[in-house]
């Protein structure tokens, strides 16, 4: 499998596309694909290695095991020079790509894959509008290391892009040309045009597969809107998540002042856009390559934080405006039901191996019905009722019952709904443990 990379250094490889410039960019989708060497092919012009040693002290790549080697693609003609030995000496695969381009992360996925034989180049199209240099030349290839040296040498002349690069292979080489799978692009960034494109195909990426119906047609387009103004101001993931977490005690606390329809309207105004901006700290955090353990977690943290403060500040508010003592009743089986189903979730999510991708827990009792034959009615009520604990469902839900004037009936859905989940979960997690344990044995 391919697992080295060399990057052609272009006049464009230093705009900055979504906070991240285009080189930057491919060298971190490279290192998310597996890609661990990468050579940095240029001119040696100062412009260009002042972009490479900009990219090196990254903190991104210093925190990284990569290997990046700076090439002056004039020193090719002295193959015993340190820096070009292994292209001049390995038969190895190498991914070829330009430094101009952007692309789908998930396409050098699929790229790495291709193991060219000697003298043989595999250039990738994504389909019959791909934007390359010439007709023949998309700008992204896995190429036989014995063919590297002329090729980039007909690159590097003059840096002509409106030449026919692979004339520059000698008769014995092998052109083989593949059409990767739909929902790919590959785009070269050489205009004003070409970069609003290649923004909004990026901005596309952060979308999940796993996103529910609100999700997909509302709230994706607000939070993907804000995170592209947010990254232009540098807002870092960790930070959004905490802001996102005021929003939602700023709507807790108006909620439990129970001051009447008002303050129950805004409380649950201010869950929805919650909700909605909670997509930008994930989002910021894939379009940069910022994601973490420690911001997954936090950001995990802090959601479950929110929805519990919320709902039991509304109990509370609920019991101050009506004077009920019967809603701290509810505040208290809430609480509780809370506190059994995230133990239950932690105690599954060690030994599933789904880690803090809590998310993957809905959508795996969402699809039992697909990969299981033999369900309970139970099971089967739980499949399709699972979508309901979307956060972009039930806050949504949430807004229109106190729009509505319909408080109490958001405190008896949840505190009942959370009570039945809780009991749920925890013998839908009992008996996945039970089975682990027996296969284990």
């Amino acid at each position: 499998m391919v697992d080295k990379a060399v990057i052609l250094l272009r006049a464009g490889s230093g705009k900055k596309i979504l906070g991240l410039p285009l080189l930057l960019r491919a060298i971190l989708a490279a290192q998310q694909a597996g890609f661990k060497t990468f050579y940095l092919a240029g001119s040696g012009e100062p412009e260009e290695m002042e972009l490479v040693e900009l990219v090196k002290k990254d903190q991104r790549i210093l925190s990284s095991p990569l290997d990046l080697h700076a090439l002056r693609i004039e020193d090719l003609s002295s193959p015993g020079k340190p820096a070009t030995q292994e292209l001049f000496d390995s038969s190895d695969g190498f991914l070829l790509l330009e430094g101009d381009a952007v692309f789908d992360p998930s396409l050098l996925d699929e790229a790495k894959r291709f193991e060219p034989q000697s003298q043989e180049i595999i250039i990738f199209k994504t389909g019959p509008d791909v934007a390359g240099s010439d007709s023949n030349w998309t700008g992204l290839a896995v190429i036989s290391g014995n063919l590297l040296p002329g090729l980039l040498t007909r690159f590097g002349s003059g840096n002509d892009q409106s030449s026919e690069p692979l004339t520059a292979l000698p008769s014995t080489a092998t052109i083989r040309y593949l059409t990767l799978s739909s929902g790919h692009f590959l785009l070269r960034v050489n205009s004003r045009e070409s970069e609003k494109k290649a923004e909004k195909a990026l901005l596309s990426t952060a979308r999940k597969p796993q996103d529910g119906f609100i999700a997909r047609h509302f709230n994706r387009h607000v939070s993907l809107f804000l995170s592209q103004k947010l990254i232009k101001l540098r807002a870092s993931p960790s930070l959004l998540s905490f802001l996102n977490f005021l929003i939602g005690l700023t709507g807790a606390w108006l909620a439990a002042i129970g001051r009447g329809y008002w303050s129950f309207l805004l409380a649950g105004l201010l869950f929805e856009l919650a909700s909605i901006f909670d997509g930008c700290d994930g989002e910021v955090a894939r379009l940069t390559y910022n994601t973490s353990d420690r911001g997954a977690f936090s950001d995990v943290l802090l959601d479950a934080s929110s929805y519990i403060i919320f709902f039991s500040g509304l109990a509370l508010g609920l019991y101050r405006y009506k004077l009920d003592s019967n809603y701290l009743t509810l505040m208290t089986i809430f609480l509780l039901s809370a506190a059994w189903y995230y133990y239950n979730l932690a105690r599954y999510s060690r030994s599933s191996g789904i880690g803090k991708k809590i998310f993957l827990v809905a959508k795996e009792i969402e699809s039992r019905p697909e990969k299981e034959k033999k369900l309970s009615l139970v099971d089967k009520i739980a499949a399709k009722v699972a979508f309901a604990v979307r956060r972009d469902f039930f806050a949504t839900a949430v807004f229109v019952l106190l729009a509505l004037g319909q408080a109490p009936a958001v405190i008896y859905l949840i505190c009942f709904g959370s009570l039945v989940e809780s009991v749920y979960f925890h013998f839908y997690v009992h008996k996945k443990l039970v089975s682990q344990s027996a296969e284990i044995n």
